[in-house]
């Protein structure tokens, strides 16, 4: 079995392959530099350099070692950011989530909670995935607490494990979820996305929206 290109709906978002007709949304939600201070990919303030990236994602699609996604936003169709499965390892049951920015106005906004939510569900009760394994600058505490806020197990440091594009030499925090730790964390989840919809006169988890929604292939239309 090997995790394939699929597309995951939620309320606020639509997680669909990434390609390079996303190229002129994602340009424009990377403009901001604040997005890319922890991140590996350098500065997006160059078109080309989006290009790049989605470019190598690609390629490490076909290689089969990533899964990358745009996400999108449902109410303007437009994609805000990406995210990805990672260093995907189906011979040990295992994959990291990551490569995950959005364009500033989405953060702090219900976004990242319901793609953790798509992305682990997925892995979790599609492909049986035993492990699911997150890394983080150490500088980053805004990304730290939100993953130990949605339950996720903080393993160790790897000390002065990689040089950034800005010079800084950074230590790495490890984070994780197990598949017999799921049930507990998917329970939380829900409890907060319910939360949030509640507050936003949604309340559609409690109609079971995030209960049981489907996953589908990627049409090649444009939305």
């Amino acid at each position: 079995m090997t995790l394939q290109p699929v597309t995951l709906e939620g309320r606020l978002v639509r997680l669909e392959p990434l390609i390079e007709w996303h190229l002129s949304d994602l340009f424009q939600a990377a403009r901001d530099e604040s997005i890319w201070k922890y991140m590996f990919y350098g500065k997006m303030t160059e078109r080309a350099n989006m290009e790049a990236f989605i470019v190598n994602a690609i390629r490490l699609r076909e290689a089969g070692t990533d899964l990358p996604f745009a996400v999108i936003d449902k109410a303007s169709g437009q994609a805000i950011g990406s995210t990805r499965y990672r260093d995907i390892c189906m011979k040990h049951m295992r994959l990291e989530i990551g490569g995950t920015w959005y364009a500033p106005k989405y953060q702090r906004s219900g976004v990242n909670l319901e793609c953790k939510y798509l992305l682990l569900r997925h892995a979790f009760e599609t492909f049986g995935i035993l492990r699911a394994q997150f890394k983080t600058d150490l500088r980053n505490e805004r990304s730290r607490q939100s993953l130990e806020k949605m339950g996720a197990i903080q393993e160790g440091i790897l000390r002065r494990s990689a040089i950034m594009p800005d010079g800084v030499i950074r230590d790495t925090a490890i984070y994780s979820i197990l598949d017999t730790e799921w049930g507990t964390v998917k329970q939380n989840i829900e409890t907060r996305l319910e939360r949030h919809a509640s507050n936003n006169n949604m309340n559609l988890v409690g109609v079971g929206h995030y209960l049981g929604y489907g996953t589908h292939t990627p049409s090649k239309n444009k939305h």
